[in-house]
């Protein structure tokens, strides 16, 4: 057994830590304080919040729309991230852990799949830059 643990893993960890973080939240303020669609709580802070919330959402759905091989997924996954949030973000992120081997780079989970082969291949174009 190694004695170290790879960034992936603890990436994987992280991640799917933070989803049920947010899993736990979620359903513990709905018990304990009831629909967050109340007139009382439509502030000014609320909407800045709201509009934080769907800018941080264009900016992830552009990643998965990259990384998702069709369309369809893609969408399903857009949905999932407007309606439940960082608790699908982070579901998101680990699945894509999932999908990479404990040792390879950890910034390979930006990239798409036949993009992350290309480059763990050693395949550089003419300039020497990916």
């Amino acid at each position: 057994m190694e004695s170290w643990i790879s960034s992936v893993v603890v990436a994987r960890m992280a991640f799917v830590t933070m989803g049920f973080i947010m899993l736990i939240t979620l359903v513990y303020t709905i018990i304990t304080d009831g629909s967050p669609f109340r007139k009382d709580l439509l502030t000014p802070w609320m909407n800045a919040t709201l509009i934080d919330f769907y800018l941080n959402v264009a900016a992830i759905a552009t990643w998965v729309v990259y990384k998702e091989p069709t369309w369809i997924g893609a969408f399903i996954w857009t949905i999932l991230l407007i309606c439940l949030g960082s608790m699908v973000t982070c579901w998101y992120i680990a699945i894509q852990l999932f999908k990479i081997s404990p040792q390879d780079p950890l910034y390979l989970v930006l990239l798409r799949d036949r993009h992350a082969r290309w480059l763990s291949s050693g395949i550089s174009n003419v300039s020497g830059t990916i």
